[in-house]
């Protein structure tokens, strides 16, 4: 709020240069620049972040195994209901689920299901979820993004490179500018390339 009080009177002096239209409005900003600097405030938030961060460190195993666990029963989920024939039951990782007869199908596949307490299942929003969750997870953990960032990537992101000197091909993550306007590449890691690949 400061720096836009500020900025509405330094512009003000600006425009006063056009003394008929501007010059009664002029007058002195009663805020000063250093009113307006925030180096302690980011400074004090980085470190409470940083703080969360080491503090959740340990944890991360447990969620990186929690959304592979996750993505892989949904997909089991869905091959399994994929190759039910309709009227079938069948159960699955605990979740007992009901083809009806009536279920449209989308190129040949059940679109809905019913659970054992008949609620309405969607088991490819399901399983687009958990691999959307994974995805997330990988790409953050492997390559230390923000996550403006990661919402610019696509397929495209991904480039090889092939080192001069070996003839090597490495895999790089072109980075949309963003927080410092350039546009950045990331040797990201192998696993994270057989990831995407299999992805």
């Amino acid at each position: 709020m400061k720096q836009s009080v500020r900025s509405f009177y330094l512009d003000l002096s600006q425009w006063a240069l056009d003394p008929a239209r501007w010059g009664e409005w002029a007058a002195p900003c009663p805020i000063s620049e250093a009113e307006c600097v925030t180096k302690k405030r980011d400074q004090q938030q980085k470190s409470r972040s940083d703080q969360r961060t080491r503090e959740w460190m340990p944890v991360l195993p447990v969620l990186v195994r929690t959304a592979e666990r996750r993505l892989a029963e949904a997909r089991e989920r869905l091959d399994a209901i994929d190759t039910a024939p309709l009227g079938s039951t069948i159960a699955v990782h605990g979740v007992t689920l009901t083809l009806s007869s009536t279920t449209r199908r989308i190129d040949g596949r059940p679109e809905t299901v019913y659970d054992a307490s008949g609620a309405l299942w969607y088991p490819r929003r399901e399983e687009k979820r958990a691999f959307f969750a994974w995805a997330t997870i990988e790409i953050l953990r492997h390559t230390g993004i923000r996550i403006e960032e990661l919402l610019e990537l696509s397929h495209y992101s991904i480039v090889r490179y092939k080192l001069p000197t070996t003839g090597e091909t490495v895999p790089l993550l072109q980075i949309a500018p963003s927080k410092t306007d350039k546009e950045r590449l990331l040797l990201i890691s192998p696993e994270l390339a057989v990831s995407s690949a299999q992805s």
